[in-house]
């Protein structure tokens, strides 16, 4: 095993199978990509992103059960038996192996509030026509009348099938067979009708353009696929297209260089556009950050609660420059030693605390983006089979720094119920945009309040804690971890009303009638502008990303600052659609 290869996330996976076994990753499904079999006779799989050289030829590796998705790319997917890892690593064409994660998935006055009605009537022309809108999300209701005879195609990853050219999974479904294809949550549905939706009173911003669904499991790597395989059909059809991505996660290192992202940025160019969300975490204290000073130890406390939590992971990131040592102290006061980093060894280490278990890893530079990235688990005592809740209260990560300049610090909570946050001194609200709103070709996008109350199908007005015409309290902050500006603008966000999926069980508060629902998040501010590429690039075909982000910028604005500003919320600022 070439254990400097492996990323760290899906080292403590690999170590805790082959430590307690297969029902130890149990609870690292919901984190990375592994893939439990649906017989007891198969072997555990998982799906990850491998660097590699780009012409490399890995076929060979069929005969350990690695089925790798792309024939060339210095960024591909797999799919494999956790026990191929090894092999794998071993590979000398493959330069590192990085988890699948699984992400998540996060209207009548919007247009009005950025002048979308004065610039269709000035472009009456403009409906989308021509356009691709690609939507990589929780699937779509196709008998919905707001989507009548525009599916062209979806994907879904989620049924058995024989997949398409960009991964052999799922089922590939035209015509009649869309139908097969459900939308249980109703996330994609909305999002969908937002984006080109054709209703008298609900209309989409693109109500004639059609639509490529990808219905995904939410696998990061499986988002990448989609993502290649919406461009491919849209380009084998002379079109144009543009895919909403609203959705995120925060186990990368928030600079850009995740997997997603850099494929992202290698399939965008002109005709070729993503939208993506920044994220609903601005009220959640995931973030925090700390300076070492050298010689010294900083320490940055975070809080559990009490028998809630099946397993916590910090995802902590420094400069190259520096070298750290990681320590973790429990609510009870027992401490692990200080863990260096480690280069010629395996820089997992666990430690059996008397109130808990810790896995810490340290491992040398990360050669995608040269920095230090530490990862820590935690869980409650067990024999890897049944696993006490990890204890609640405060905890402490201790970082010290034995030689380096003064070291600035960021670390993110991760855990199986988004309930563990920073506290104190530790919360930085900043740096909350994760994967794939970091990439820089996207247009990532924050929420602003259009509306804050409406009527249900009860006829019971509901009231939203909200303050309207600004930007939404839930948005995610920029900047990124390497100071570049994220997000990019605003767009209305909450509350927006689209279409609602059939098959979706919604809380009734939030069904305006049978056929419409009102949500909110990032995830809703996302394809609003999704829906307004798609009529930009039915006025130009060839705009690229580049192009596209400063023709939206120069229409932004922050209110009360110049033309121009930015801010770590607003990006720069909400779109003024009227001077397209």
């Amino acid at each position: 095993m070439r254990h400097e290869k492996l990323s760290p996330g899906i080292l403590l996976a690999y170590e805790d199978y082959h430590r307690n076994g297969s029902e130890a990753l149990a609870i690292h499904t919901r984190s990375l990509g592994i893939i439990s079999p649906r017989s007891a006779l198969k072997p555990i799989r998982t799906v990850v992103f491998i660097y590699c050289d780009e012409q490399a030829d890995l076929s060979h590796l069929s005969e350990y059960g690695v089925q790798i998705n792309q024939d060339r790319g210095r960024v591909r997917t797999a799919f494999l038996p956790i026990e191929s890892l090894d092999r794998l690593s071993e590979e000398p064409a493959i330069e590192r192996i990085k988890p699948s994660r699984k992400l998540h998935i996060r209207m009548d006055v919007a247009p009005g509030k950025v002048a979308l009605p004065q610039f269709q009537q000035k472009n009456s022309q403009l409906s989308g026509k021509g356009v691709v809108i690609g939507v990589i999300d929780s699937g779509i209701d196709s008998a919905h009348p707001a989507f009548s005879g525009r599916i062209l195609r979806i994907w879904d990853q989620t049924l058995s099938g024989k997949g398409v050219a960009e991964g052999k999974y799922g089922a590939e479904l035209t015509d009649d067979q869309i139908a097969i294809s459900i939308d249980t949550d109703g996330h994609g549905t909305h999002v969908a009708g937002i984006a080109g939706g054709s209703d008298k009173t609900f209309c989409g911003v693109a109500p004639e353009a059609e639509f490529i669904i990808v219905k995904t499991d939410l696998q990061d790597a499986h988002i990448a696929d989609g993502v290649r395989y919406i461009f491919r059909v849209a380009s084998d059809m002379g079109l144009p297209a543009v895919v909403n991505l609203s959705l995120g996660g925060h186990a990368d290192g928030h600079d850009g260089t995740d997997s997603l992202s850099k494929i992202i940025n290698s399939q965008t160019g002109p005709g070729r556009i993503v939208c993506t969300a920044a994220g609903n975490e601005g009220n959640d204290n995931i973030h925090g950050q700390t300076a070492v000073s050298k010689g010294k130890t900083s320490t940055m406390r975070f809080s559990a609660p009490l028998n809630q939590v099946g397993i916590v992971w910090l995802n902590g990131w420094y400069s190259k420059d520096s070298e750290l040592e990681v320590s973790v102290r429990s609510p009870n006061g027992f401490v692990t030693p200080f863990q260096p980093v480690i280069t010629d060894d395996n820089p997992s280490q666990e430690y059996n605390l008397s109130d808990t278990r810790v896995e810490i890893v340290t491992p040398g530079k990360d050669p995608i983006n040269g920095d230090h990235n530490f990862f820590v688990q935690i869980r409650g005592t067990g024999d890897g089979k049944f696993n006490q809740p990890v204890p609640g209260g405060v905890w402490q990560l201790r970082l010290r720094n034995p030689a380096s300049e003064e070291t600035r610090v960021d670390v993110w909570t991760l855990d199986d119920a988004s309930s563990v946050f920073f506290t104190g001194k530790s919360v930085a609200d900043s740096v909350k945009i994760g994967s794939p709103g970091c990439a820089s070709s996207t247009v990532t996008v924050a929420a602003y309040t259009s509306k804050n109350e409406y009527i249900d199908i009860d006829g019971k007005e509901r009231q939203m804690g909200l303050e309207l015409d600004t930007i939404s309290e839930f948005s995610s902050e920029g900047p990124l971890r390497n100071g570049d500006r994220k997000p990019d603008i605003a767009a209305p966000g909450a509350m927006i009303v689209s279409a609602l999926s059939s098959d979706a069980d919604l809380d009734r508060s939030m069904i305006i009638n049978s056929k419409f629902v009102a949500l909110a998040g990032t995830s809703m501010a996302t394809p609003f502008v999704t829906g307004l590429v798609a009529l930009l690039l039915q006025r130009n075909p060839k705009l690229d990303p580049e192009a596209l982000k400063e023709l939206l910028r120069k229409n932004c604005s922050i209110p009360g600052k110049e033309k121009g500003a930015f801010d770590n919320k607003w990006g720069f600022g909400l779109i003024n659609v009227e001077k397209l």
